[in-house]
C-alpha cells in the first residue's frame, strides 16, 4: 500500500488544538487516499481476473464449435452412407458384366494404359482380357517347360492375385495355391519364371514402381522381397505371427518402405533394406485382407473382415479416419476384402462380402461414400482402377467369387 507524506511549513507558531485539528485532518485524508489507492488495486486484479476468464472462455468455445463441426461431418457422413445406394447411377454406370472364368474370380488388375484388364481365378488361370474389343486376348494357364529353370509342369494352380510390373511393361506376375510365384511375359503368353520360396499359399504381389524389385505375401506368415528380372530372393520379412494376405510398396518418396497386412490384425510397416519395423498400426478387430497407398496424399488404406476401412496417414503414422461399413443398411455382417485407389487418389474402393463395391470420395475433409455399386450374387473381393482413353473418366473393374467381373464407368467427374 502506498504512503504518502506532507510536508507543511508555517510562518508561525500555533496553538496545540489547531497543531491537533490540521493533524486529524491530515490523517483522515492518508486514509481516504490509502482506501482510494487499495480500491483501484482491487479494481485492477478483477480486471486481470475476467480477462482470464474470459480467455478460458473463448478456448472453451473454439472448442465446443470444432466439436460441433465435428458432429456434424459425422451426421453428414452418417446421412450420405443411407443416402449412397441412391446417388450410384448418378457417378457410375455398369457398362456390362464380364463372364470369361470357370470359377470364382479371386484377383483383377488393370494394365497402365487402362486397355487391359487381368483376371485371376480359382481356375487356375490368368484371362487378358480388352475392354474395348471386349474379348479375352490371352490365357495364361498352361506351364511347359522354363527355358531358364528347365521345369515342368501341367498347370499352375488356384490363383490368389495377379499384378503389372511398374518397371517391365511387358510382366505380369501371379500368385497361386500352390506356394509358388509365376512371372509371365503377357505380350508373348510365355512363362518367364517359377519361383518357390514360400511354404504355403502366395496370397498377394505388388511391383516397385522404380526397382526391378516385388513383393510376395504367403499364409506362411512371411513376405518376401524379390529381384524379379533375376529371380532372386533379397529379404525375408517374418515379424507377422500369422498369414499375411497383402503388401505394397510405398511409392517412390518412401522408396525403401513396404506395407503388410496381416491375419493377425495388424499391418506393419517395413524398411526392406534392414528388415526393421518402423512402424505397427492397428485398429483391426478381425483379418485384414486389403491394402493399398495412394501416394497423392500419402494415404495408406486397410480393409478387414470387420467391416471397417482404416485410411493411415503414413506421414505421421496416424489413422485419419475409419469407415464402418457396416453403418450402411443391410450390411450389419458385411467383410471388406480388397481396397483400391483411384489413379488420382480422391477415390477409394472397398471390395465386400455383400456382393457390393463401396466408393468413398476422400478429397474432402471428412470421407464420404458416394457409391454402392451392386449386381454381384457372391462376395466381390478385389477391384482395380483405370482411366477412360478417350473420356479421361474413370473405369472400376470388380472381381467376384460368382465367376464374373462388371466393368463400371464414372458418369459425373466433377464428385
Amino acid at each position: 500500500m502506498p504512503e504518502f507524506n506532507f510536508h507543511i511549513k508555517l510562518d508561525n507558531v500555533v496553538d496545540q488544538a489547531t497543531h491537533q485539528a490540521f493533524t486529524d485532518m491530515l490523517r483522515q485524508v492518508t486514509i481516504s487516499m490509502d482506501k482510494i489507492a487499495q480500491s483501484k488495486i482491487t479494481e485492477r486484479q478483477k480486471c486481470e481476473e475476467m480477462q482470464a476468464e474470459i480467455a478460458s472462455l473463448r478456448a472453451e468455445n473454439d472448442q465446443l464449435r470444432e466439436e460441433v463441426g465435428m458432429l456434424a461431418s459425422l451426421r453428414l457422413g452418417q446421412q450420405a452412407v443411407k443416402e449412397s445406394a441412391n446417388s450410384t447411377k448418378e457417378i457410375f454406370t455398369l457398362e456390362r458384366t464380364i463372364k470369361i472364368h470357370e470359377s470364382p474370380v479371386h484377383s483383377v488388375t488393370m494394365s497402365p494404359d487402362s486397355k487391359v484388364v487381368a483376371t485371376a481365378s480359382w481356375d487356375a488361370s490368368v484371362k487378358l482380357y480388352d475392354l474395348a474389343a471386349e474379348e479375352v486376348i490371352k490365357t495364361l494357364t498352361e506351364v511347359q517347360s522354363s527355358p531358364l529353370t528347365g521345369e515342368v509342369e501341367k498347370k499352375m494352380g488356384g490363383l490368389y492375385a495377379v499384378a503389372f510390373a511398374k518397371t517391365a511393361p511387358e510382366i505380369l506376375g501371379c500368385t497361386s495355391v500352390d506356394n509358388k510365384v509365376y512371372l509371365w511375359n503377357h505380350h508373348t503368353g510365355k512363362l518367364c519364371r517359377s519361383l518357390s520360396g514360400h511354404k504355403n499359399e502366395v496370397n498377394g504381389i505388388d511391383f516397385h514402381e522404380s526397382q526391378q524389385v516385388m513383393c510376395t505375401a504367403s499364409d506362411d506368415c512371411k513376405v518376401l522381397i524379390w529381384d524379379f528380372s533375376e529371380g532372386i530372393m533379397l529379404r525375408t520379412l517374418d515379424k507377422h505371427t500369422k498369414a499375411v494376405y497383402g503388401a505394397t510398396f510405398l511409392g517412390r518418396a518412401y522408396q525403401y518402405l513396404v506395407a503388410t497386412c496381416s491375419f493377425d490384425r495388424k499391418t506393419r510397416i517395413f524398411d526392406m533394406r534392414d528388415k526393421s519395423v518402423v512402424a505397427t498400426l492397428q485398429t483391426h478387430t478381425d483379418d485384414v485382407i486389403g491394402i493399398d497407398y495412394s501416394p497423392h496424399q500419402h494415404f495408406l488404406a486397410t480393409g478387414s473382415d470387420d467391416g471397417l476401412i482404416g485410411l493411415w496417414c503414413i506421414r505421421k503414422w496416424k489413422p485419419e479416419c475409419t469407415f464402418n461399413t457396416r453403418e450402411i443398411p443391410n450390411l450389419f455382417d458385411n467383410e471388406v476384402k480388397r481396397v483400391s485407389f483411384s489413379p488420382n487418389g480422391d477415390m477409394l474402393a472397398a471390395a465386400c462380402s455383400s456382393g457390393r463395391v463401396l466408393v468413398y470420395n476422400i478429397k474432402t475433409m471428412m470421407p464420404q461414400p458416394v457409391a454402392e455399386l451392386d449386381g454381384h450374387t457372391d462376395c466381390v473381393f478385389d477391384v482395380t482402377w483405370g482411366v477412360c482413353p478417350q473420356t479421361q473418366a474413370k473405369v472400376l473393374i470388380s472381381a467376384s467369387h460368382d465367376h464374373s467381373c462388371r466393368y463400371w464407368r464414372e458418369v459425373d467427374r466433377d464428385i
